[in-house]
């Protein structure tokens, strides 16, 4: 790991260059801090500027940003190989293996101050920055996801286009009428379909009432009866449609998300469930269809839409063996002070973390829905990814199992057959994090 770690840094680290000020003043005798982040884009510009602001907000530190792809490995090596960068843009679900392998820097200060309390942020927001009590990162920009439908689609196919379904059973009717086939037989259009865009795969057990991990044991709830009746819901759009019918359908294009090709801003299909920054997707790539799509929450199979949703939030956090801590916590305040997280959300099209946000950012959002994102922002039932340590093995694995089921395998046995397996790594790495705490040690 320590060699990975520095041909790592060779590879993508800081490199000695002469910084200066968004006025073109030079930084003169302030100390460099690297802050890694993985945001390009509109995204990535919103982010400098915030960054920009806080270098000309005082005159002791420098902020060097730096966009870096496949951030989580980068800074796991990084950290082992004892330079990693004093800032660094998380996602949610790597939280539960960067606390137990003591690759961040507890955040006690921020809290400690009231700077970044369970009163600041919203419910959920709070259990992705301080998954066991203890505060080891700060928010970035959440999402909520919600499903969005195509009202033009709607109206063509004679359904109300101020009406989304609001149960499985009219999501599954809509569908159906809003699939058409041309004059070959082949489809060109679909109304729903769980793999578009597909990254959440392992989490359609949500909406049916399961709740994937248990924080008490760190054991997975994999083949319980709500998860084998959602992956049986997943199922039926593959067995109905055809799974090569599917595929030759979307041929590619699901893989376009920002682009024209995308399958919801080409009309190709009619709902998705995604987040609140589509708004800026649908904008960039297909800007007749704003004013002609809506959002709402998804429907569940034992309540009301609404009932429960599925959350999560990018996050920044202080690496382990970062060489200038106060710093970082400096610049990380700043970045949580209300009106820079605002303007980071804004421009991500995003809701706030923030239990508490001003009229002008309600008011002048463009996100049409912004106020419909706020309110799922604070609900009390939002499942959010397990931090547990080996979340990214379990998703990968959940994920190729839902494709396998989505290619005919049978549910129940293929869930069966993941919960003994995810069984067997969960015992593993129990047992292995026992091991480190008698030793005193998390390397």
């Amino acid at each position: 790991m320590l060699v990975l770690g520095g041909a790592a840094l060779l590879v993508f680290g800081d490199k000695p260059k002469a910084y200066e000020l968004p006025n073109g003043q030079p930084i003169g005798q302030r100390t460099v801090i690297s802050f890694w982040e993985n945001w390009t884009g509109v995204e990535g510009q919103a982010m400098r500027d915030v960054v920009d602001k806080f270098n000309m907000s005082q005159n002791r530190i420098y902020v060097n940003t730096v966009e870096v792809s496949t951030i989580d490995i980068k800074t796991l090596i990084a950290v082992a190989g004892g330079d990693p960068p004093d800032i660094v843009t998380l996602w949610s679900g790597d939280m539960g293996q960067f606390i137990a392998y003591n690759a961040l820097t507890p955040l006690d200060s921020l809290e400690d101050h009231g700077i970044v309390t369970s009163h600041t942020y919203v419910p959920y927001i709070w259990r992705l920055c301080a998954p066991y009590g203890r505060l080891y990162a700060v928010a970035a920009t959440p999402e909520i996801n919600m499903l969005y439908w195509n009202k033009l689609l709607f109206a063509a196919a004679g359904l109300d286009p101020d009406k989304p379904p609001r149960t499985f059973d009219e999501l599954n009717e809509m569908s159906h009428r809003l699939t058409l086939y041309d004059s070959s037989g082949h489809l060109k259009q679909i109304g729903f379909l769980p793999i578009v865009p597909g990254w959440w795969n392992s989490m359609w057990g949500v909406y049916f009432g399961n709740h994937l991990y248990n924080y008490q044991t760190g054991y997975f709830n994999v083949d319980t009866p709500e998860q084998i009746a959602a992956y049986s819901w997943f199922a039926s759009f593959s067995k109905q449609l055809g799974f090569t019918a599917v595929d030759s359908f979307l041929s590619g294009s699901e893989q376009q998300f920002d682009s024209p090709l995308n399958p919801f801003m080409s009309g190709k299909v009619a709902m998705e469930l995604i987040g609140p920054y589509f708004s800026n997707f649908i904008k960039r790539n297909n800007p007749g269809l704003a004013g002609h799509y809506g959002i709402a929450p998804f429907p569940t199979s034992f309540g009301k839409p609404g009932d429960v949703y599925h959350g999560d939030c990018d996050l920044w956090g202080i690496p382990r063996g970062a060489k200038h801590v106060p710093e970082a916590m400096e610049a990380l305040q700043f970045f949580s002070e209300q009106d820079n997280i605002e303007y980071l959300c804004d421009k991500h099209c995003k809701p706030s973390p923030l239990m508490v946000v001003s009229r002008s950012f309600i008011a002048n959002n463009p996100n049409p829905y912004i106020e419909e994102f706020e309110q799922a922002m604070h609900s009390q039932n939002v499942e959010v990814l397990p931090p547990s340590p080996i979340w990214a093995r379990v998703n990968d694995e959940l994920a190729n199992a839902a494709q396998r089921i989505w290619y005919g395998a049978p549910v129940e046995e293929t869930l069966q057959q993941e919960q003994v397996l995810i069984n067997q790594w969960t015992s593993d790495a129990l047992r292995l994090q026992k091991l480190r705490a008698r030793q005193g040690t998390n390397e």
